[in-house]
Order: structure tokens, then C-alpha cells, then sequence
């Protein structure tokens, strides 16, 4: 017995020296050197948090609290959901600004919005459709974890003209780390939390690229989300915290921040505050510091053109410059330029300076350690600044050649619906209309239609029609091939009350039963259906639809 206890004794203290010789490192501080203002209008603050108004273990209050232990000034909530709740207005609690936004799940990955209103309808369907009504209704939006190895939360929209995009996300991180780092990780947490977290953020090679090869023609919002729960989750989607506690919320603030550069100080006053933060969002004026491994990071990162100096985030027409960054670095680290993915320059400084005589695209900078290359996280990531000419004006498509003037010489209308629900159709003047109620209550996959009929037809490449609707509403324009068994390839239209005119692609339609053909060709289609279900509706919904002017179009 002495002697398994004299081994157990010896295997603990090889363990705890393990544990200890391996920990990392404690935060280092850093000095900043540049203007003060600077320092004075950056807070640092975390994005991309859930709390128990969705899949999060903590409240708005033990959030804001944890923030506010982890010296953060501010916590965009962004708690699943369609949009249709009214937002919080902004407000303070415990010291730090608290501003609630939204995650919406799309069909093609799941977008952050923020600034945004109640909607007037369920968002969600085609990530294209939530993009675009995103943008309509003001908000600003993110494409979230785009390297998520879960397929349904993974970004794949890349042609949408969303705002921008998360290049790095905390939940993403942990789930590619093989067991052997997982358990440093958790032997390590106990003693330095937020070090332990930070050392699982590797640097994601091709979002980087995928941003930087987007930003070159656009601009482009690069954020980090620590898509904070308060505990590691189900697997189950909406699922409650599965590991209460760890990572808690202050040590996964403690890990990193996002700091925005403010046009004024913060003053107090949570309605304006929110406004200044959400501009310098918007214009780009914020980067992300990996905190548990330096702090407090400030950057200064600008252009200047004689007397003209644009910030970090900025825009300006292509043609020569200085780029100017100055940051606070511990030492040895060093301010790297990169160029459209291409690395210009680097300095084992606190402060670059390069003249470029013809910059064009976009450029941006990191802080690296001076072991950069292992693939961690940069300690500093900017936003770009923008050299690019104007858009060019917007020419308006030609017109497809119409062959059916009049659509009634070739198709039958009438309405369809499901078992509980109300559709009804009907003819004013020259408009067919269907008027519909979807069942209250439970979700029974309620749907009302109006449905055309297809007699044989020439081939067509464009749909052509007017649309509108007794309030806004999202309808799905969809083709159904009666060979295939019903198959149905459709989009998503906005609708208003303004009887607007649309033209729909054919190549832009889209799987609409999960089938699993690449193709579809329009001259077999025996319906076209305008469909309203609780994609974009809800149960109880009811109102007016109207449709006029259908003609088909190579």
C-alpha cells in the first residue's frame, strides 16, 4: 500500500509539473506609444454572444457582468431567431453597453444581423433573400462561421453582397483540435483560462483569403465572433449548454476582443453610445486582439494623400499613397502589410510607414509574433483600407425576347393549400389573386399557393410578371416537374403593396425538396407555383396576392 501510494504520489507531481510547465503564457502588457486620442476612443467588446433567450447557460445580466470583470466596454447579443422580435434598445448594465442583434438561419449558413428592426415577416429561406432584406429593412449583416465544419451553420453564399464576415470565430476553433491539444486545453483552464482558449485560435488560411480576395473589389466588414454560449453545447441545434460553465463567458472574453475605434468617446448615454458603435462597425473602423496573449492592443492604421488621411476601413480612389500603422506590440513582434493576400512588407516595429506610388485594392495589417509562422491567430487583425474607383453606373439588363403575350392563351390558374389552411382563387380585371389564411396555432407546415398551369410551351429562359400584396410578405416563385414526382425548383421575391414587376432567371432557381439533381430543364415544367409558407410566414397569417403580366422569356 505505501509503495502504490509512493507511485501515485510520483505520477501526481509529474502531472502537476506537466500541467505547470506547459501552461501558457500569462498576458503580456503592452505600451502605447502613438496619439492618446486614439487610445481614448478605442473599447473593446465582444460580438457574437447567446443567452437563455436562445441557446445560452447565462442572462443578458451574468453576461453583462462577466464582460464587465473581463474589462470589455460593450457585448453585442446576437441570440437566434427570424428577426420578427422587436430588438432591446440599447442599454447598460453593470458599466457595459449591451446591444442586442440576431442570428437568422438560411439555407445556405446562418447571417448576423444587426442594427436591424422587427421584421415584417419571418427572415430566413435562400441566404441571397435574407441578405436582401437585411439590407432593405437598414440592418448590417455578417456571414458567420464560414469555416464550420457543421454544414448547416457553415457560410456558402459567397456571390450574395453580404456586409461582412466573421474571419474568425471562437466555436469554430476548438471543434478541429485533436484530443491531445483538447486536454492541454482543459488542464490548463483551471489556472488561465482565457490563455487556454486563446490557444486553440489558429489562423483560418482560406477565409482570410476568401475575405481578402472579396475585399479587392468591395468593401467587405471583417469581424471575430466569439460566438459565446456560456458552456460547450448540444450537438442538437437550439440545444442548452451541455458543459455549464466552461468555457464560461468571462474567459471566453478574456481570450479576445473586438475594438472599435470611435468617432468620440463613449458618453454614458446608451442610445448614442450604440449609435457611435455601430457606425465604426459599419465604416470598419474596428480589428481583433487576441488579449490573452498581449494587452491592451490599440492600432492606428490610416492612409494619406497629401493632406488627405483615410482611416482604417475608409475608401479612396486607386492612385499613390503612404500607408501609415502604428500599434502597441509586445517584444518582438512585428506590423505586417498585406496586399490582397500577398504579404508587401513587415517591420519589427511599433510603427510602419510605406509609400506605395500606385495603390490599388485593398490593403490591411496584422501583428504577429515573431513565431507567426505556426499558424496561430495574428495578435492584431485591421480591416482593410480600400483603394477603388467608383462602381461604374449600373446598366439596366436587356429585355428578353417574349414569345406569349398573353399568358392565359397557354395556362389555367388555381389555388392549392394544405389540409388546414385557406386559399382561395379569384380574377380582378387583369390580375388573378389569391386570398389565404395559414392555420394558427402549431407549425403543420401550413402553405397557401397559386398555382398556373402549364400547357405544352416553348422553351424559356426569364419568368416575367407583376406582384403585389395586401402588406410585405416573401413569395416563392417555384417550377414543378410532374415526371420527377413533383420536384419544384424555385426562388425567393420580395413583395409589397406597390404591384412591383420581376423578372426571375430560370438559372437562378434552386433545389426546393432537397432533390438531388444539378439541373432542371424549364421546357418539361407542368406548374408554376407562387407560394407562401412558414418559411417566410408564420401560422395565422392571411392577406391578398396578387399577380398580372405573365410572360415567359428566352
Amino acid at each position: 500500500m505505501r509503495r502504490l501510494l509512493k507511485v501515485t504520489a510520483a505520477v501526481l507531481v509529474v502531472v502537476i509539473f506537466f500541467i505547470f510547465a506547459t501552461l501558457p503564457a500569462r498576458p503580456v502588457a503592452v505600451t502605447w506609444r502613438g496619439d492618446p486620442a486614439i487610445a481614448s476612443r478605442t473599447v473593446a467588446g465582444a460580438y457574437h454572444v447567446h443567452s437563455t433567450r436562445s441557446d445560452g447557460a447565462g442572462d443578458r445580466t451574468a453576461i453583462a457582468g462577466a464582460a464587465s470583470r473581463a474589462g470589455l466596454k460593450f457585448v453585442i447579443f446576437t441570440d437566434h431567431g427570424d428577426a420578427t422580435r422587436p430588438p432591446d434598445a440599447p442599454a447598460y448594465v453593470d458599466g457595459v453597453l449591451c446591444i442586442d442583434a440576431v442570428e437568422i438561419s438560411t439555407n445556405q449558413g446562418h447571417y448576423v444581423a444587426l442594427d436591424l428592426p422587427a421584421a415584417p415577416y419571418p427572415l430566413g429561406g435562400d441566404a441571397a433573400a435574407v441578405v436582401e432584406d437585411v439590407a432593405r429593412l437598414g440592418g448590417f449583416g455578417f456571414a458567420a462561421h464560414p469555416d464550420s465544419p457543421r454544414s448547416e451553420l457553415s457560410w456558402v453564399q459567397w456571390t450574395a453582397p453580404f456586409d461582412g464576415l466573421e474571419w474568425l470565430n471562437a466555436d469554430t476553433e476548438w471543434r478541429d483540435e485533436g484530443w491531445t491539444r483538447l486536454a492541454r486545453v482543459f488542464a490548463a483552464y483551471p489556472f488561465r483560462p482565457g490563455p487556454a482558449l486563446a490557444s486553440v485560435l489558429n489562423r483560418p488560411a482560406g477565409t482570410l483569403a476568401r475575405w481578402d480576395s472579396l475585399a479587392s473589389t468591395r468593401r467587405v466588414v471583417g469581424i471575430a465572433g466569439h460566438d459565446a454560449h456560456g458552456g460547450v453545447r448540444t450537438p442538437e441545434e437550439g440545444g442548452r449548454a451541455s458543459l455549464l460553465g466552461f468555457p464560461s463567458y468571462e474567459s471566453s472574453f478574456r481570450s479576445f476582443s473586438v475594438r472599435a475605434i470611435l468617432e468620440q468617446a463613449l458618453s454614458g448615454a446608451a442610445a448614442a453610445d450604440a449609435r457611435l458603435l455601430l457606425g465604426a462597425i459599419r465604416d470598419g473602423r474596428i480589428f481583433t486582439a487576441i488579449d490573452a496573449v498581449a494587452a491592451p492592443a490599440v492600432l492606428d492604421f490610416h492612409a494619406e494623400r497629401g493632406a488627405e488621411r483615410v482611416l482604417m476601413g475608409g475608401m479612396i480612389p486607386p492612385g499613390p499613397a503612404r500607408l501609415v500603422a502604428r500599434a502597441a506590440l509586445p517584444e518582438g513582434a512585428r506590423i505586417v502589410l498585406l496586399h490582397n493576400r500577398s504579404e508587401v512588407t513587415s517591420i519589427v516595429s511599433d510603427e510602419l510607414r510605406h509609400d506605395l506610388p500606385a495603390a490599388e485594392g485593398a490593403y490591411r495589417v496584422e501583428v504577429r509574433l515573431r513565431s507567426g509562422g505556426d499558424g496561430r491567430a495574428p495578435l492584431v487583425t485591421s480591416n482593410p483600407i480600400y483603394f477603388l474607383a467608383p462602381p461604374a453606373p449600373m446598366q439596366p439588363p436587356p429585355a428578353p425576347a417574349v414569345f406569349a403575350a398573353d399568358a392565359a392563351d397557354h395556362v389555367q390558374w388555381h389555388a392549392e393549400h394544405d389540409a388546414v389552411s385557406r386559399a382561395t382563387m379569384g380574377v380582378s380585371g387583369d390580375e388573378t389573386t389569391l386570398d389565404f389564411e395559414l392555420k394558427g396555432g402549431e407549425r403543420v407546415s401550413q402553405f397557401g399557393a397559386l398555382v398556373a398551369d402549364l400547357a405544352p410551351h416553348e422553351p424559356f429562359s426569364v419568368l416575367r410578371f407583376t406582384i403585389g400584396a395586401s402588406k410585405p410578405m416573401r413569395v416563392s416563385v417555384q417550377l414543378r416537374y410532374a415526371e420527377s414526382g413533383g420536384e419544384r425548383w424555385g426562388t425567393s421575391v420580395y413583395v409589397d403593396g406597390t404591384g412591383r414587376q420581376i423578372e426571375v432567371p430560370v438559372a437562378r432557381l434552386l433545389p426546393a425538396d432537397r432533390q438531388s439533381g444539378r439541373s432542371h430543364d424549364p421546357a418539361r415544367a407542368t406548374s408554376l407555383l407562387f407560394v407562401i409558407d412558414l418559411t417566410n410566414a408564420r401560422p395565422g397569417d392571411a392577406g391578398t396576392l396578387r399577380v398580372s403580366g405573365l410572360t415567359f422569356g428566352r
